[in-house]
């Protein structure tokens, strides 16, 4: 499996859509004409890495950070395209890449299975390279608003734009980790063995989801949870602090003055109705 990586200076990427030169991209059951002219078109802005059988593009989906999968939409057979998008958007650990089709043209049929198989995008064949950049660039501007949506609210919520599969990944996982809170040791170890997956699979997916690290995630969780106890009820300070797993009321304190800019006293003083 060969991975094509070309470093050129990019030129004709807006800045604001967070594409950058290191876009690891899957081209799945493309030939090697069709590889190539993905290197020409896309060299300068994404590393490929070009798989033609199933197995091959789980190994490299577990071994590599991929943000896109971009595959030929072949149509008929266990190996078609179409129902590969379809198995790759069931399941958890893989659903919240985006996904291109390529199609043949005059193809009303396969569009409709583009659509039940919940590909992000389709395009028709032969390609335009202009089409397809800009195609590329609309995903990835749309996964960056997603991850600044996420990262920058203070409670926990789904993304907006946030899939089926991908909400029910989140809602596993946020009750896996409300479940936990009291448990000091709670890490990235512990939610790969609660959510069944691999260590390095559950923290891409999670970073790539909500642009924040596991061990992220759940301090800001902790002190959301903390910040509902804080105004619904008349617990101590220290007591809230055990009930949401920090050791000392003075770990507790710093951490949450650096969420909510305040104390966890005026907090309580300010927010409490």
């Amino acid at each position: 499996m060969i991975a094509t990586a070309i470093s050129e200076k990019i030129d004709d990427v807006n800045p604001c859509t967070g594409l950058t030169a290191a876009q690891n991209v899957l081209l799945v059951y493309c030939n090697k004409s069709e590889v190539d002219q993905f290197a020409r078109y896309l060299g300068d802005v994404c590393h490929l890495f070009p798989v033609r059988t199933e197995r091959h593009l789980l190994m490299t989906l577990e071994n590599h950070a991929i943000q896109m999968i971009i595959i030929k939409g072949e149509t008929g057979g266990p190996q078609g395209g179409v129902q590969l998008c379809s198995r790759l958007k069931s399941t958890p650990r893989f659903a919240h890449l985006p996904v291109i089709l390529l199609i043949a043209a005059n193809s009303p049929e396969v569009r409709i299975g583009c659509l039940e198989s919940g590909a992000d995008a389709w395009m028709e064949m032969p390609l335009s390279r202009s089409y397809l950049r800009a195609q590329i660039r609309n995903l990835f501007a749309n996964r960056h608003r997603i991850e600044s949506y996420f990262s920058q609210s203070r409670l926990f919520k789904h993304p907006i734009a946030c899939s089926g599969d991908n909400e029910a990944f989140l809602n596993r996982l946020n009750s896996f980790i409300v479940e936990h809170l009291p448990d000091t040791g709670l890490n990235v170890d512990t939610l790969a063995q609660l959510m069944n997956m691999s260590r390095p699979t559950l923290y891409r997916k999670i970073k790539c989801i909500s642009h924040l690290t596991p061990n992220e995630l759940v301090n800001t969780i902790r002190l959301n949870k903390a910040a509902e106890l804080l105004t619904s009820g008349n617990k101590k300070v220290l007591e809230i602090a055990k009930l949401v797993g920090f050791h000392s009321r003075s770990n507790f304190g710093k951490a949450f003055i650096r969420h909510f800019s305040v104390t966890p006293v005026e907090y309580r003083k300010t927010i409490k109705i």
